[in-house]
This record gives structure tokens, C-alpha cells and sequence, in this order.
């Protein structure tokens, strides 16, 4: 496993266990190292103390800056390169974050980044049957070339039998992740908008921050939300107490393209503490869930199907 990942994030601890499950020996090539040369110095250094017992090297995520590292040290004597690709860095920065206008050449390097990493590596890990298509059309990648592994929860996010939840005088909904368009944080906000007159007891908690915090604490403002709260990040093992404290989690519901590719951690989290959860309708979801069975759907981007949704659940839900 080689690169400088977090070795307790949900997307490494997956892919250790997929490797496991195959009856495979896990060796954390990792470093810690700060600034990019160092790192690959000390990647290199760590490598060549392993290379010999070794006959897969996972370039894992985040390592679009790594495989060509990998690359060269996996050519004498030759081993199978894996890059987990997990996101298409084009598809985040130009197409979801709009962060480079796609005409920009820094949107080209950003593709051909990825195509080249893609291509160097024997095989391509990604998390959906829908991103797999993706990866396959826009980086020109035969699908055999590609494998799906899903991402899991957590251990700590399982349902928690001594955890009693009591349903207050409040119904608690609640969204924690990154202020990024594919969460469709506005849609949120809105739907907040079309509840707080006639169901006051309705109450929102958004944990998190990022690229459109500023921007939608000002929406919340404009529009004069008082059934919101907003909160800073949380850390990964507070979550799952907060989440079984919530009433209904939501999703994303984002309008691009890549809401319709992806299971956000935050669906796959809240639906392995048994929490309820509300999020767009996307190919990617009818993957591993089915309508009704602790998930709940609405169309991308409609404040009024999930304003809706959330009536519907807290009338029903004990």
C-alpha cells in the first residue's frame, strides 16, 4: 500500500480489507514525510526495503501525484500496479467544483493526469458501477481494466443498542460533510426555507465547512432561517454518536453530473448506524440500496421533494 494516505480513512481501511479478503499480506509502504519530495524520498526508501517480498503495489488515494513514482519503481523486476483512483481529480476540480474553467490548459493537465495515471497503472480501483463507466468513456479505459470496490463504513458506525434515542420536541435532520455543489447544500437551505413556518419542529444541524460556506451561511441568513444551526467539523469518532441523535440524515442533492456517479461516505456511514437516511435518486444509490428500506430518495436538486420527504418521515418514523 503505497503512498501518504490516512491509514485510518474509510476509503484505505476498504481497500485493505478487499486485499485481506482475497488472502493477500498487507505492507503499508506510507510515509508522513512533509512536502512532495520528501515524501517520495522516503516512499522510495521504504520500497526498496520491501520490493523483494512484494508482488502488488496499490498506489492508493490520494495518489494521482504517485503513480508515475510507482510506476518506475515497479518496471525491474516487474510487479502489478494498482492506482485506487476512488475520484477523477478532472471530474472534482473542473466538472463538480468548477475550481478551472474546462477550457483553462490547467483543466488539461488536470485530464491528462488522470488518463495517464490510468493508463500506467495494470488496473484501476473506483467505488461505483456508474463511476466505473465514467473512468472507462472519459479516460478511455478498457471496463476489464477497471474493478468497483465499494466503500464501507467504519467498525465504529454500526447500530448502537444502548443508545436510546428519544424523540424530542424537535425533529432532528442532520447533514455533515464538505461545502462542496455535489452536496447541494442550497438545496438543503431551501427546504429548511419551505419548513420553518409550518413545521417549526423541524430543526436542521449542519456540521462541516469549505467552498461554498461563506456563500450559504449568507443564503441562511438572507433568508432568515431560524430552524438551522451550522457547526464546525466534527471528529470522525464523534460522528457516529451524533448521527444516532439525529431523527434523519441527509445525503446529497447536487444537480452535476458527478451526484449521479457516487455514494457519499455520509450515506453509507449513517446507513450502517441504522439511521435514516434522505438523498438523491441516482443510478449510483440503486447500486446497494433499495427505495424505502432505510434510505429514502427524491429527485437531484428539489428542495420541495426533499422538504416533503422530511414531513413524510417524521410523521411515520417512532
Amino acid at each position: 500500500m503505497f503512498g501518504f494516505h490516512d491509514l485510518h480513512a474509510p476509503r484505505h481501511l476498504t481497500v485493505r480489507k478487499y486485499y485481506e479478503s482475497k488472502g493477500k499480506t498487507i505492507v503499508e509502504c506510507h510515509t508522513s514525510q512533509k512536502g512532495f519530495l520528501p515524501k517520495c524520498r522516503d516512499l522510495v526508501r521504504q520500497f526498496r526495503r520491501h520490493r523483494k517480498d512484494c508482488k502488488t503495489v496499490v498506489v492508493t488515494f490520494p495518489g494521482h501525484h504517485l503513480v508515475w513514482l510507482a510506476w518506475l519503481l515497479t518496471r525491474f523486476p516487474r510487479k502489478i500496479l494498482v492506482f485506487d483512483a476512488f475520484i477523477s481529480a478532472y471530474d472534482t476540480l473542473v466538472t463538480d467544483r468548477k475550481k478551472v474553467h474546462p477550457g483553462n490548459p490547467v483543466a488539461w493537465f488536470i485530464w491528462l493526469t488522470d488518463f495517464i495515471d490510468c493508463h500506467l497503472a495494470d488496473e484501476v480501483l473506483i467505488d461505483t458501477k456508474a463511476h466505473k463507466e465514467y473512468f472507462s468513456r472519459a479516460f478511455r479505459i478498457h471496463p476489464a481494466d477497471i474493478t468497483v470496490v465499494y466503500l464501507e463504513a467504519p467498525e465504529s458506525f454500526r447500530p448502537d443498542p444502548h443508545h436510546k434515542h428519544v424523540r424530542g420536541e424537535t425533529f432532528e435532520v442532520l447533514f455533515y460533510g464538505s461545502y462542496i455543489p455535489l452536496q447541494g447544500i442550497d438545496v438543503i437551505l431551501k427546504a429548511a426555507a419551505i419548513l420553518q413556518d409550518r413545521h417549526a419542529h423541524v430543526h436542521f444541524t449542519m456540521i462541516g465547512g469549505g467552498q461554498t460556506y461563506a456563500a450559504m451561511r449568507l443564503l441562511a441568513t438572507e433568508w432568515k432561517l431560524n430552524n438551522m444551526t451550522f457547526k464546525p467539523f466534527a471528529r470522525l469518532q464523534d460522528l457516529p454518536t451524533i448521527i444516532h441523535d439525529a431523527d434523519v440524515t441527509l445525503g446529497i442533492f447536487g444537480t452535476g453530473e458527478k451526484t449521479q456517479r457516487v455514494i457519499p461516505h455520509k450515506v453509507i456511514e449513517c446507513m450502517a448506524c441504522g439511521v435514516p437516511v434522505i438523498t438523491a435518486d441516482t443510478p449510483a444509490i440503486h447500486e446497494r440500496y433499495k427505495e424505502g428500506q432505510g434510505i429514502y430518495l427524491v429527485p437531484a436538486g428539489d428542495a420541495h421533494a426533499l422538504a416533503g420527504k422530511i414531513v413524510e418521515l417524521q410523521s411515520t418514523e417512532p
